[in-house]
């Protein structure tokens, strides 16, 4: 992103660029309709500022949250974000985790999270009465299974959800990456995600994510068009049964909300992709909403009431799921705001399909500081009804309560779309912000000299 020659990019700069790039995004001065409460059925929002799940390398390797993983909570709670939907957290399953520093909950383990939670939200609860607001952050607990980018990549164990070999070329592995998942085991992985709700009840949090997005396991059922058996083929009530299997699970068997976090576009070709386009395209296919609206209205009968909506496959178009300006991994392939303007066509198509629904919208770190006032424009407009962070969330944790005071936010602390924070997680490193945290740039510096 280009700046003006004081080395800040003005709001007059930002609209000129969405409009030379052909980017139909829309920005406000007033900021006022972020601050505005949310009754999103079993869940009340204090304002319209959500921290979205962004993992940090920083559990033990039992899966145990730290004093880290504790400082970064504590900080959102403090910046007074109106939700905080805590990154992704393992299922006790052989094989879930992505990474060994990757939080897992278990019957074990459950009084940590209880801590942690309580902590959180006496944080939330305080800084949020200061700053003029009322209630707490309520808190969503992401519930994972890696799949295919699990952390064991044996041979013989059961986590695709799918051959995929568009993917696996796409990652230089072969095919290499495991045996397809049986009905059966899904059945039983069913349980697991049941039973890791009812833990996360146990903790404290207010909802859980059955997460299915950016490729992992739900998400890849989603897509298992050439998938045999109950859950795949070409019907979606096959490759959605999963899904909403588990999600009614875990309403019968627990009082806990649930949520997801869902890729309504995976940016992969048909018929490897789900909200992909079945017509040939030489680039990107283009979006279908036809089955995700189709979901979404399924979903709202099961009781659900918001998700969290994303697109992509960090590990085949990173560039889709995080707009960002370097050549590493994808970007450059298209103009970022292009990228930006991608994720807010897609969330708007699907509310204007299924208003009853409440939707978070992602995709706003790109924009830095003026990502706000685009927000402030959707949710007036009624594009979306909370908007989403998760980079600008590592780099600047106070950026709500900094803009609610203000009225802007200072573009001299704000995400700049490097990646370094996604390199560090992808090496298993703690994850901070190169930019502004000097700790986490020397961590950074010393993965660089280890290559």
């Amino acid at each position: 992103m280009t700046t003006s020659s004081k080395g800040v990019i003005q709001l007059g700069e930002i609209r000129a660029l969405a409009r030379k790039e052909g980017a139909e995004i829309e920005f406000q001065e007033d900021l006022s309709p972020l601050w505005e409460p949310l009754d999103a059925g079993d869940l009340t929002l204090p304002n319209r500022v959500a921290i979205q799940p962004l993992e940090a390398a920083d559990a033990t390797s039992e899966g145990l949250p730290t004093r880290h993983t504790l400082s970064r909570y504590l900080g959102y709670a403090e910046g007074c974000a109106g939700m905080i939907w805590f990154e992704a957290c393992s299922v006790d399953f052989p094989q879930a985790r992505t990474h060994e520093s990757m939080l897992m909950i278990s019957e074990g383990n459950v009084e940590k999270y209880r801590k942690l939670v309580k902590r959180v939200k006496e944080r939330s609860r305080r800084s949020l009465a200061e700053a003029g607001f009322s209630g707490v952050a309520p808190m969503v607990l992401q519930l994972s299974h890696g799949g295919r980018f699990r952390k064991d990549m044996s041979a013989d164990s059961p986590v695709i959800a799918n051959n995929i070999p568009k993917l696996d070329e796409a990652r230089g592995i072969g095919c290499g990456v495991g045996r397809v998942i049986s009905d059966e085991e899904l059945d039983e992985l069913r349980g697991t995600f049941v039973k890791a709700a009812s833990l996360a009840s146990r903790a404290g949090f207010d909802a859980v994510d059955v997460k299915a997005c950016h490729g992992y396991l739900l998400n890849e059922l989603l897509a298992s068009f050439t998938r045999e058996g109950r859950y795949g083929g070409e019907a979606l009530e096959n490759r959605s049964r999963f899904l909403l299997d588990t999600i009614r699970g875990i309403l019968e068997e627990t009082s806990i909300t649930v949520t997801s976090r869902l890729s309504a576009y995976d940016g992969v070709p048909h018929p490897y992709g789900f909200g992909a386009s079945k017509k040939h395209s030489s680039g990107l296919p283009g979006f279908d909403a036809s089955e995700p609206i189709r979901l979404l209205r399924e979903m709202t009968r099961e009781g659900v009431k918001l998700v969290n909506i994303s697109i992509g496959n960090p590990y085949f178009c990173p560039y889709v799921s995080r707009p960002f300006a370097t050549a590493e991994g994808g970007g450059g392939i298209e103009h970022p705001i292009k990228g930006v303007e991608r994720h807010f066509k897609v969330v708007e198509e699907l509310k204007q399909a299924v208003p009853k629904m409440f939707f978070i919208g992602s995709g706003y770190s790109w924009l830095r500081n003026y990502s706000l006032n685009a927000a402030a424009h959707n949710i007036m407009s009624g594009f979306v009804d909370v908007a989403g962070w998760g980079r600008l969330a590592i780099a600047n944790p106070g950026f709500p309560l900094e803009a609610y005071k203000k009225g802007e936010l200072s573009a001299t602390k704000v995400c700049t779309s490097c990646s370094s924070c996604i390199r560090l997680l992808r090496s298993e490193i703690r994850v901070g912000c190169v930019v502004h945290d000097n700790n986490a740039r020397k961590r950074f510096e010393k993965q660089l000299k280890s290559i």
